[in-house]
Order: structure tokens, then C-alpha cells, then sequence
């Protein structure tokens, strides 16, 4: 069996909070659930010519705190990565021009803001100073 971590494995494992279905809202959750499952995807047939790439390992480690598909089969059935979106940046802090996603690797959650990167370019740019920037246990 394949130990390394892959863009499947991660995405198989969401267990997003979505909004109202046919809202306005959820559209947006949608969108950014498959800019983040084209990010891995994208990640895992780019080329290691730059030293400094991520790849799907790296997102895995920034999710989790761990790099590797779980080992034991009860682990993997019971893993999954909590997805919830923040839709109430911009009242909470309405001069501000970006919000990174916030990840808590204990609890294996995902926050995602919703009014940021909504086209695929920024959406990468984001998710990879997020990665990039915040690996440690702060926030950027």
C-alpha cells in the first residue's frame, strides 16, 4: 500500500460545515473547496525543480501536524479534517484587505474566509503564504 500522502486522501477526508444549499453562501464554500482540491491536485503533478515547492505532504503537515497517511486502518477510517468558513470577516474588521485560512492541527479543523480569493490564482497565492508562513503554531 501507498504510504505517501495524496490530494485524494486529504480531500476524501473533509468534513465541510456547509451553508443552506442554492445560497449565496454556499456557493461560495463550494468554490472554495474545489480551488483548495485543484491546489493539491496541482501541487502533486508540479515539478521538484524548486527546492522550496510545497507539495501535498507539506499541507498534509500544516493541516495535522503529521505528513503521512495514518498507518493504522482505524485511524484512516476515522480521520477527517473539519472544514468551516468564515463569512463575517469584513463586519468583524471592515478596513482590512486579506484573511489567511486558520488551521488547528490538534482538532484537525480548517477555517476558511469566504470574502478573499475567490478566483483559483489569488485563492493559491493565499493558501500558499498561509503554508508557507504559518507553519508553526501561530497565526499570520
Amino acid at each position: 500500500m501507498e504510504k505517501k500522502v495524496d490530494s485524494y486522501y486529504i480531500v476524501s477526508h473533509f468534513a465541510p460545515t456547509m451553508s443552506e444549499s442554492g445560497s449565496l453562501k454556499n456557493a461560495r464554500e463550494a468554490q472554495i473547496l474545489n480551488n483548495f482540491q485543484d491546489f493539491l491536485q496541482e501541487l502533486e503533478v508540479g515539478t521538484a525543480e524548486d527546492e522550496d515547492a510545497l507539495t501535498v505532504p507539506d499541507v498534509m503537515q500544516w493541516l495535522t501536524g503529521q505528513s503521512h497517511r495514518h498507518l493504522l486502518l482505524s485511524e484512516r477510517e476515522t480521520f477527517t479534517v473539519t472544514v468551516h468558513f468564515d463569512h463575517t470577516c469584513v463586519e468583524r474588521m471592515p478596513n482590512h484587505t486579506i484573511c489567511y485560512p486558520v488551521v488547528s492541527a490538534c482538532t484537525q479543523t480548517i477555517t476558511f474566509p469566504t470574502a478573499h480569493c475567490l478566483d483559483y490564482c489569488d485563492f493559491k497565492a493565499n493558501m500558499e503564504t498561509a503554508i508557507k508562513c504559518g507553519a508553526g503554531f501561530h497565526r499570520i
